[in-house]
């Protein structure tokens, strides 16, 4: 005849299954949790860069665009913006003494300086492709007149741009400006910047 298990070691047995089994149920709670938590960052992370990415290259445009138009050849066509940007590059070639200094675009007398994150410069807050909803964008820009490069025996070109040898003369020299580029991409209340800088040397005026 089998011996009976006393009632007791049933009852214990019970007990430890139930026990072994919530443990194995938090654990797997905690593991769910921290999952979840994981694909949280990941997501959040994706689109910090994909904002990033996208400050970068508005950047660019600021500076493409600024090159663009700081071309001789370019300029004549320009309004808006782009005009006040001519006029600043004139103007601080009239004037000698505010160069080393960043102007900000948006003024073409070249009386205020240019500080990051100031007011977007209209004619460049739609860049080729447009913001996705939710998104603000636009950058500012500066243009700083860096001066002359002194150029010794060579040659350029033919034509009215054109020049012959220097001969270390700073008047047959080209003019260099330096142009810096500040984006903004505001989503959700939250901002992203990206700078970037650029010198340019233009044909001698």
């Amino acid at each position: 005849m089998p011996t009976p298990v006393p009632r007791a070691n049933q009852a214990q047995t019970g007990a430890i299954t139930i026990m072994v089994a919530l443990m194995l149920l938090v654990l797997l709670t905690l593991s769910a949790i921290g999952m979840s938590r994981n694909s949280f960052r990941e997501v959040v992370n994706s689109a910090f860069s994909r904002q990033g990415a996208m400050t970068s290259s508005l950047a660019d445009s600021g500076l493409e665009w600024s090159i663009y138009w700081i071309t001789e050849g370019n300029s004549t066509s320009a309004t808006g913006d782009a005009s006040n940007l001519v006029q600043l590059k004139q103007t601080l070639l009239a004037q000698p003494a505010l160069a080393g200094v960043a102007k900000n675009v948006n003024d073409p007398t070249g009386a205020t300086n240019y500080y990051p994150g100031g007011t977007l410069t209209s004619g460049m807050t739609s860049p080729t492709t447009a913001a996705p909803t939710g998104v603000a964008e636009g950058y500012t820009l500066g243009l700083t007149a860096m001066g002359k490069i002194d150029i010794t025996g060579m040659s350029s070109g033919a034509g009215p741009g054109a020049y012959s040898a220097a001969m270390g003369q700073s008047v047959m020299a080209l003019n260099l400006f330096a142009i810096r580029s500040d984006a903004q991409v505001t989503q959700n209340q939250v901002t992203f910047t990206h700078g970037k800088e650029a010198w340019v040397a233009t044909p001698i005026q």
